[in-house]
C-alpha cells in the first residue's frame, strides 16, 4: 500500500512497507513470549480461574483472593492450585500479594491469557483499512500536516475516521515513519538529527597529535580591503583536537589553495610545530594536486604524514571545529559590533536598515584589521574557558603540554607553491614564464621541482625529485603581456571570469527582452535584395554603379 522511496544508490527503502508496520503494531505477543513467560502466564491463568470460581458462587473479588491466600498458607488448596499459586509467586515469597491477584483478574476479563504475560504492553492492536494510505499520505517532503491527511482519507478515500484518530495512530507508529522520518525530513538531516552517533573521546591524544580545520563564511559585514564595499571575509580556523585549542586562522576572499597553504604555513611556523595528523574538509581547497601532491604536494613538504578528508555532508566528522563556529557566531559575532551581524536569525529590518545606511554614508564598515585584533582578543579569552571533557583545566593549560615536532622548511619556503618540469636547454617553463641558471645544464632532459612564489616571480627555486637543493634560478623572459606576479595574474584571470559570467547574464536578459538581433535572420532578409542589384547590374551598361545595400522596411 504505501510507497517505497528508494535510495540514491538503490540501497534500503526510506518508508517501511505498511505490512511491517501493521506487523509491528498488530503482532502477537503470546506467539512472540517465551517458553517460561508462557509458563508463568499459566500459573497466573489459574490462581485467577480458582478466584472467578469463588466469586462466582457470591463471594466477592477481595474476600476470595484473601480465602485464597489463608488456604495457600494452611495448605488446604487442591494441588494443581497450590502448584500454580506457587508458581506465579515471585523467587523470594511463597505466594503473590493480594493486589497482584487483583491486578491479575482486571488484566483477564480485559485481554485474556495473553495479558497475564510478564512485562505484557498492553491489548493486542487490531489493523485498520485506513492505516496504510495514512502513512503514505503523511510520509512524503512536502510534510502535510495531519489535519490534511485526515481530509484526505475522509474526503477522497471514504473513510469513516475522525482526526482524533488520525492523529493518535501517526503519533504513535515507530520513529522512523513518525513526523521526523527520512521520507519527511530527507535521509541526510535525518541521518544527522535523528539516528544514534557514536560520542568520540579526545583523552587518549596528546596536544599536537592532531589539527583540524574547517572555513567558515563569518556572519559580520566589513569594509572590503580594496574596495571598501560591504564584504563577509571567509574565516580558515586550525584547531588542536585534544586541547580544543586554536592555533590558527586566516580572513580571505574564498576558501582556496592559497589561503588554505598560507594558514597553514603560518600556523606550523607560530608554533615550530607540524602535526602527524590533519583532519580536514574534502573542499577543494584541501584536495587538489599543489596541497596532496605525495612528491611536489604542500602536505609532503611541511611533514605531515597523513591528512584524513571528512565524509561529504557530515558536519559531526570535524564536530570539534563546527562547535567552535558555532561559539564564535553566538559569542563574539553577534556580540561585537551588534548592527553588523548578518546572520540568518538576524531582524531582516535590522539588516535592511544596515545596508541602507552604509550605502548612504551615514554608517561606516568595520575594517578587517578592527576585526582581526577583536577576534584574537575573543580567542585568548576563549582559550583560557574550562576544557569540555576536563572542567578543571583550561584549553591554553592543556596546549602548554604540547611538545614540538619542527617543520620540514621555514615559512617563507611553505608558503611557496611547487610544480614537476623537465629541463630544457638549460631553462624551465611554467606557464608564461621562463627560468634559466647555468647549473641546470647538468640536468637536461630530466624532471626537477620548481618552487615558486605567487608574490614575487623573480626568483624559482629548483630542488631534485628527492628534494635536494640545486639553485635558485632566475626569471629571463615573460612569454605575451603577464602580471607582475602570479598572485595578480590569478586576480586578473578571475576578474576576467567574473566580467563573463555578467556578459552571459545580459545577454539573457536581452534574449528576454527581445533586444538581441538574430543575425541569420538578417542575412536571409538581406539575400533577395543583393539578388536584384546583381540582376540589375547585369543587364546594364558599363558605366559605374553605386550599389545601395540597406534594406528598406
Amino acid at each position: 500500500m504505501i510507497k517505497r522511496i528508494e535510495s540514491a544508490t538503490g540501497g534500503a527503502t526510506v518508508v517501511m512497507p505498511t505490512a511491517k508496520v501493521l506487523a509491528l503494531r498488530s503482532r502477537d505477543p503470546w506467539r512472540e513470549a517465551t517458553d517460561r513467560a508462557r509458563q508463568e502466564a499459566l500459573s497466573r491463568e489459574g490462581v485467577v480461574l480458582y478466584v472467578r470460581g469463588l466469586t462466582d458462587s457470591g463471594v466477592t473479588q477481595n474476600n476470595a483472593v484473601l480465602l485464597l491466600l489463608e488456604r495457600g498458607m494452611a495448605g488446604n488448596l487442591p494441588p494443581h492450585v497450590a502448584y500454580m499459586l506457587a508458581g506465579s509467586a515471585k523467587a523470594d515469597r511463597a505466594a503473590p500479594s493480594r493486589s497482584a491477584i487483583c491486578e491479575w483478574c482486571a488484566q483477564y476479563r480485559e485481554g485474556g491469557i495473553a495479558a497475564l504475560l510478564p512485562d505484557h504492553k498492553g491489548r493486542v492492536v487490531e489493523a485498520a483499512g485506513w492505516w496504510g494510505p495514512a502513512l503514505e499520505y503523511y510520509n512524503v517532503p512536502g510534510k502535510p500536516d495531519m489535519s490534511a491527511v485526515h481530509r484526505r482519507l475522509v474526503e477522497v478515500d471514504g473513510f469513516a475516521v475522525s482526526y482524533d484518530q488520525v492523529r493518535n495512530y501517526l503519533t504513535g507508529v515507530p520513529a522512523m515513519l513518525g513526523r521526523n522520518s527520512p521520507a519527511r525530513i530527507g535521509k541526510n538531516l535525518y541521518r544527522l538529527t535523528e539516528k544514534a552517533y557514536i560520542r568520540r573521546s579526545t583523552e587518549n591524544a596528546l596536544p599536537g597529535d592532531v589539527y583540524v580545520a574547517d572555513g567558515y563564511r563569518a556572519d559580520v559585514y566589513l569594509a572590503h580591503p580594496v574596495t571598501g564595499d560591504i564584504w563577509r571575509p571567509e574565516l580558515t580556523v586550525a584547531i588542536d583536537m585534544r586541547s580544543r585549542f586554536p592555533v590558527g586562522w586566516r580572513a580571505d576572499e574564498h576558501e582556496g589553495t592559497y589561503a588554505v597553504q598560507n594558514m597553514w604555513a603560518e600556523c606550523f611556523a607560530r608554533w615550530n610545530h607540524v602535526p602527524p595528523l590533519l583532519y580536514v574538509d574534502n573542499g577543494s581547497g584541501y584536495k587538489n594536486k599543489l596541497m596532496s601532491d605525495e612528491m611536489t604536494g604542500f602536505y609532503a613538504r611541511a611533514g605531515v604524514q597523513q591528512v584524513i578528508h571528512a565524509i561529504p555532508g557530515n558536519p559531526h566528522g570535524k564536530g570539534w571545529v563546527e562547535r567552535f563556529f558555532r561559539i564564535v557566531k553566538d559569542d563574539f559575532l553577534k556580540l561585537w559590533r551588534p548592527e553588523f551581524y548578518c546572520g540568518t536569525d538576524m531582524a531582516p529590518e535590522a539588516l535592511s536598515h544596515t545596508v541602507r545606511e552604509v550605502k548612504a554614508g551615514r554608517l561606516a564598515l568595520p575594517t578587517l584589521a578592527q576585526f582581526s585584533d577583536a577576534f584574537n582578543e575573543w580567542m585568548l579569552r576563549y582559550a583560557y574557558r574550562p576544557h569540555p571533557e576536563d572542567k578543571n583545566v583550561t584549553r591554553a593549560e592543556l596546549w602548554s603540554q604540547l611538545v614540538p615536532i619542527p617543520p620540514h622548511a621555514s615559512v617563507t619556503e611553505l608558503k611557496r607553491q611547487a610544480v614537476t618540469l623537465t629541463v630544457q636547454r638549460a631553462s624551465v617553463k611554467h606557464g608564461r614564464r621562463e627560468y634559466k641558471h647555468p647549473e641546470l645544464h647538468a640536468f637536461n632532459g630530466q624532471k626537477l621541482v620548481l618552487e615558486y612564489d605567487l608574490m614575487d616571480d623573480r626568483i624559482a627555486v629548483m630542488r631534485t625529485l628527492e628534494g635536494r637543493w640545486i639553485c635558485d634560478a632566475h626569471l629571463i623572459s615573460a612569454i605575451d603581456a603577464i602580471a607582475p606576479n602570479r598572485m595578480e595574474e590569478k586576480r586578473v584571470a578571475r576578474v576576467d571570469d567574473a566580467m563573463k559570467r555578467l556578459e552571459k547574464k545580459m545577454d539573457e536578459q536581452k534574449a528576454r527582452a527581445g533586444l538581441l538581433i538574430d543575425a541569420d535572420a538578417v542575412a536571409e532578409g538581406a539575400l533577395p535584395s543583393l539578388e536584384g542589384e546583381a540582376r540589375r547590374i547585369a543587364d546594364g551598361d558599363d558605366e559605374p554603379l553605386l550599389l545601395d545595400l540597406t534594406i528598406d522596411d
